[in-house]
């Protein structure tokens, strides 16, 4: 047995130093590509040996490497977006090393595709703001190093970073004061749906930085995007094969100062799978309820065991450091006949722990509360990610990339409120708990192939499954008597059980044909002909088993399981009790083919015109019930079909090298949201406001200006202005419907208008001072800011038409600001680059932002509009480099710790609606890069 073991341990040496050997015999290439006017490093540059499949991207330091090139003459072509292409004549010998010096001379910016002959690094700022010069739309970008340099763990903090971009405290999206429903989000290119039923986008969140390449936010609209567009179109690129092998791993902790530590934190007992957020199974319906339509205990034999898995009551632990982990890696391999392979991957698993503590409060037109509540919030949340990315490419002509994610999003959610509300006597507590798991499983295809230098394709599909649960929500209700604490059984819904679960599939494609006319001096440069199309279907069902309470003991807060126990249920003190809600299930589907062809005209070098058309073909679906309808009535539907005839136009005018002005304008239009024209009934707290979807709702239409100028100082730098106008006709809104309940519902209003202006600034402090003080020449300012006027109208024929539908509204205030809109939003980044080695750095990030008052709720009946008050943001992070392996970086979150405020608005003064903390983080991480 030895002599075998030491055999094959022999043959394996063999082989590795007869490897070797082969290897030995090929050359490689060292270089440095640097700007010929500045002397500046050139970063994200492409390098290409002319007839093979050598290929590689310089680094931070404009430094490039090919290795294990065949010996032989070869043409070195260096290319980088705005610069002229250069070509080297050189000669690769056996076993030797050849270093080269490139420069490369700035070129006059046009418009036109241009042909990228290595995979670009666009991880980075400065290759970013390059491609961005050359761009046809509104459009920012934000990369992983420019993430990883502020600290930002997810793309929700990444895109928070973009000018006229803020993230609500819910975290949904708004775009030049346009909310969630009015954006889109697409994975590489194609769309992705929400796990989240009351929301249209992903949740961005879902997204850790460390498997982002950019993210870009398209602010003006072209005809290649789907119409539903009205803020912005939010394109997350996920990370590619590297240019080189790699392999790093990564730990991370944090600390907060108002939660970490706390020993009387509350979580929902769970199974060991339950803490990587996988605790969905264990918590599903039990089989003998799931076979009812309505479970009600009382029919006794086998109902009376159920055999729920989830407790009454939460236990009390201390909350531990938050802490992830991440492994991540790629390569590339050169194959016969000039195929090549590029594959990455990465692995991610992180938790966190949260606690707000806060107040709650509604108030009716009396300034008299509805309800006050103090509020506990405790949550534990985890976020585990795997990609993959694999790329074929079997000739210099065409590639295959094949991209996989699978996402895992957990959040158990421990929700108490202790107050009074106006409809009850007694002083009341309420106690939920929510696990919220969301899974996403999606996969893509994304091809091209150069016909000729005249005529490209490009094509993609994929397909999505997202899955968003609920499983067994438990809720008590409890008022306060003499001796303590009882159950509440003024309804049967205040003890309960909830399911619910969505599943949305999504098949979607694109094909774009790219055509170059023959005559090279005509003013049209090229034209795109394609098409895209998407299918989404959607199956939604809830179930909220409800209890009925006949004893009415004092209750152990802590050990509530023991009164609603099995046995007590057997016993006839309590009983479950569900009733059909019709409006608990519906189905959900969306259908779109367009067809497009955009032109793109160029004039003396300085003139560009990007036009185009667009014919939407859409019909969108609902299967639904009220809540009226009984449990054997048919579905009823609600069918939106359409044919929209979408044009887009940018002009562009370049009045130098360094300077261009943008102008672009088009039509769009938006879709409601199945969550909101469903009739669903939505609660997120005990004894608190509900929202329902509105059947009735229709199209809106949008037109869209934009006018930008942009000025770019040298590489890496931009100073930007923009202006902004949009007019949206039948724009949707969530209401307060004129109700005896609390009841928020959606509507569409008269009409909105937004307008508003833009700042950029990204500036070196060497370059901005015109010093060549080191110090200055290693740091930079960054500061975007916008500034918007926002309106939506409400006249009196529309509020008789909405009555009518049986969606009455009042509301306080008929013209008032847009849902989320902040009249203004600050980012300011201060950064500086100590180099303590040649191979050892650190760079030190301060980022500061606020933003004005948005509003929350709109008021009605004569209550008063809801606003989120404006706060401080300061966040410092702290990352350092040794000997190109290691990495330690230090973040410190929320410096400032403001509180988070709500206030309702009245004439007299303003009333707390909400208002807590979220404390101060401090994190840290360490990486080793193998």
């Amino acid at each position: 047995m030895n002599v075998q073991i030491f055999n094959r341990i022999a043959a394996l040496a063999i082989f590795l130093l007869a490897t070797h050997s082969v290897y030995a015999q090929k050359g490689s290439v060292n270089g440095i590509v640097t700007d010929a006017t500045t002397k500046e490093t050139i970063i994200g540059g492409n390098i290409s040996l002319q007839g093979t499949l050598s290929r590689a991207a310089t680094d931070l330091n404009g430094k490039f490497q090919l290795a294990d090139v065949t010996p032989g003459p070869y043409n070195l072509i260096v290319t980088y977006i705005g610069y002229q292409p250069q070509t080297l004549p050189i000669v690769i010998e056996n076993g030797k090393t050849l270093e080269v010096a490139v420069t490369l001379r700035s070129e006059s910016t046009q418009m036109e595709s241009v042909t990228i002959t290595a995979r670009a690094n666009m991880q980075n700022a400065t290759a970013l703001i390059a491609e961005r010069k050359n761009a046809t739309t509104v459009v920012q970008k934000i990369g992983a190093q420019e993430m990883d340099r502020k600290g930002l763990g997810d793309v929700s903090e990444g895109i928070a970073q973009v000018s006229g971009v803020s993230m609500g405290n819910n975290k949904a999206l708004f775009v030049r004061g346009l909310g969630d429903r009015y954006n889109n989000a697409t994975l590489n290119g194609l769309p992705i749906p929400s796990t989240n039923p009351d929301m249209k986008l992903i949740p961005l969140d879902i997204f850790p930085s460390s498997i982002v390449e950019n993210i870009a936010v398209v602010k003006s609209y072209t005809t290649p995007f789907y119409g539903d567009f009205s803020g912005g179109t939010v394109d997350i690129v996920t990370k590619g094969y590297p240019s080189k092998p790699y392999f790093k791993v990564s730990l991370s902790s944090g600390y907060n100062s108002i939660v970490t530590g706390k020993s009387d934190f509350l979580m929902s007992p769970r199974a060991t799978r339950g803490f990587f957020g996988f605790d969905k199974s264990r918590r599903e319906m039990p089989a003998i309820v799931a076979q009812t339509n309505s479970y009600n205990s009382s029919e006794g034999g086998a109902l009376m065991n159920p055999g729920f898995n989830t407790d009454w009551t939460p236990y009390s632990t201390t909350a531990p450091i938050n802490r992830g982990i991440s492994i991540a890696g790629g390569n590339r391999f050169f194959l016969k006949n000039d195929k090549r392979i590029g594959y990455l991957f990465n692995l991610g698993h992180k938790v966190g722990y949260s606690y707000e503590d806060g107040t709650s409060a509604l108030y009716n037109a009396q300034a008299s509360p509805s309800y006050h509540y103090d509020t506990h919030n405790y949550g534990y949340r985890t976020n585990s990610t795997a990609l993959m990315s694999l790329t074929y490419g079997p000739n210099n002509h065409s590639n295959y990339t094949f991209t996989g994610l699978v996402v895992n999003q957990s959040n158990d959610n421990v929700f108490e409120n202790v107050g009074t509300h106006a409809d009850i006597d007694n002083s009341i507590m309420g106690r939920r708990n929510t696990l919220v798991q969301n899974d996403l499983f999606a996969g893509q295809l994304n091809s091209n192939y150069d016909f000729s230098d005249r005529l490209k394709l490009t094509w993609a599909v994929g397909y999505t499954k997202t899955i968003g649960s609920i499983p067994d929500r438990v809720q008590n209700t409890f008022e306060e008597g003499s001796q303590g604490y009882i159950l509440s059984n003024r309804n049967n819904a205040d003890n309960h059980r909830f399911f619910s679960e969505l599943n949305d599939d999504e098949a979607s494609g694109k094909v774009e044909l790219d055509v170059k006319p023959k005559n090279e001096t005509s003013a049209l440069k090229n034209y795109q002909l394609g098409v895209n199309a998407k299918y989404k279907f959607r199956d939604f069902a809830a179930r909220q088993i409800d209890t009925r309470i006949m004893n009415r003991n004092v209750v152990d807060l802590n050990d509530v399981d023991a009164e609603l126990s099995e046995s007590n249920l057997e016993s006839g003190d309590w009983e479950y009790k569900e009733t059909y809600y019709a409006a608990n299930k519906y189905n959900a589907n969306l259908g779109i083919a367009a067809p497009y062809v955009n032109f793109n005209f160029n004039w003396n070098d300085k003139w560009n015109l990007v036009a185009g058309i667009r014919a939407e073909i859409s019909n969108q679906s609902l299967d639904y019930k009220t809540g009226r309808d009984a449990e054997d009535a048919p579905f009823r539907n609600n069918t939106i079909s359409q044919v929209d005839i979408l044009p887009g136009a940018t002009l562009k005018y370049l009045l130098n090298e360094k300077s261009n002005i943008l102008l672009a304008g088009s039509r769009t239009m938006s879709r409601p949201l199945f969550v909101e024209v469903a009739p669903f009934r939505l609660n997120n707290a005990t004894a608190t406001a509900e929202q329902q979807g509105n059947p009735y709702l229709k199209n809106s239409s949008n037109y869209n200006l934009d006018l930008k100028y942009e000025f770019y100082p040298s590489r890496g730098e931009l100073m930007a202005v923009s202006l902004f106008g949009k007019y949206i006709k039948d724009p949707i809104e969530m209401m307060q419907l004129a109700s005896s309940e609390a009841i928020f519902s959606y509507v569409n209003s008269n009409q909105a208008i937004i307008a508003g202006v833009e700042l950029e600034f990204n500036r070196n402090l060497g370059s901005l001072f015109q010093t060549e003080s080191k110090v200055l020449a290693n740091a930079s300012i960054g500061f975007n800011g916008s500034y918007m006027y926002n309106k939506i109208q409400f006249e009196d024929e529309r509020i008789l038409e909405l009555s009518k539908q049986g969606s009455p509204v009042a509301p306080t205030n008929r013209a008032r600001s847009l849902y989320g809109a902040s009249p203004y939003l600050v980012n300011l980044d201060l950064s500086y680059k100590a180099d303590w080695t040649k191979t050892t750095n650190t760079m030190f990030t301060v980022a500061y932002s606020t933003f004005g008052k948005r509003l929350f709720v709109a008021g009605s009946q004569g209550a008063g509009d809801i606003f989120e008050m404006p706060f401080n943001s300061l966040d410092m992070q702290i990352n350092t480099s040794f000997n190109n392996h290691f990495g330690f970086d230090i973040s410190i979150s929320n410096i400032l710790n403001p509180a988070v405020k709500f206030e309702q608005e009245f004439d007299s003064q303003n009333l707390s609606f909400s208002e807590f903390k979220k404390g101060l983080t401090l994190g840290a991480s360490l990486s080793y890069n193998f």
